[in-house]
């Protein structure tokens, strides 16, 4: 029986001559540069197939056609609402700002609401204005001066206690 089965596998490997491996890729490699557009809606899986057609030059296999069908209902399309990230840009900035000039614990909201403007910005391009992309960036970067700023406020503010609580 072992050597049925045995035979019957290496039948099936050494007569499998459509074998593809790693290092081959499966469809053939272009490098042409290409631009970074924002992702078009489509309303249905034929007209995502014939775009996806055409933007190869032809037509997909079954097993693509397949996996395109898997990929379009199991991973929908991110929708990001513009003026929602736009607003999370400004408002970053805006807290990056505050965390240096008033309040420096207002770095930590700024870093984050700004680090999630620049991620829908990553995922969907063309979400933020480019303005707006700037003050995300600033936002971020002032966030973190505002953070180091608060560190060591709290390490003078220790110390300060450290020398002067004890009774010295």
């Amino acid at each position: 029986m072992k050597n049925a089965l045995l035979t019957v596998l290496l039948a099936l490997i050494f007569s499998a001559t459509n074998l593809t491996y790693a290092a081959e890729p499966i469809l053939p490699v272009h490098n042409d540069p290409t631009e970074v557009t924002v992702k078009e809606k489509h309303s249905s899986f034929k007209s995502f197939r014939k775009a996806t057609e055409k933007k190869i030059g032809r037509k997909l296999g079954l097993f693509e056609r397949i996996g395109l069908w898997y990929y379009t209902k199991i991973t929908p399309e991110p929708e990001f609402d513009s003026k929602k990230a736009n607003n999370q840009a400004i408002t970053g900035f805006i807290l990056g700002l505050c965390s240096i000039v008033i309040l420096p614990l207002l770095s930590i909201p700024g870093f984050f609401i700004s680090n999630a403007a620049l991620n829908k910005e990553k995922l969907a391009p063309g979400t933020l204005d480019s303005t707006n992309k700037t003050l995300a960036k600033v936002g971020l970067i002032l966030s973190i001066v505002g953070f180091v700023y608060l560190l060591v406020l709290l390490l003078y503010i220790i110390i300060i206690i450290a020398a002067y609580g004890a009774g010295i």
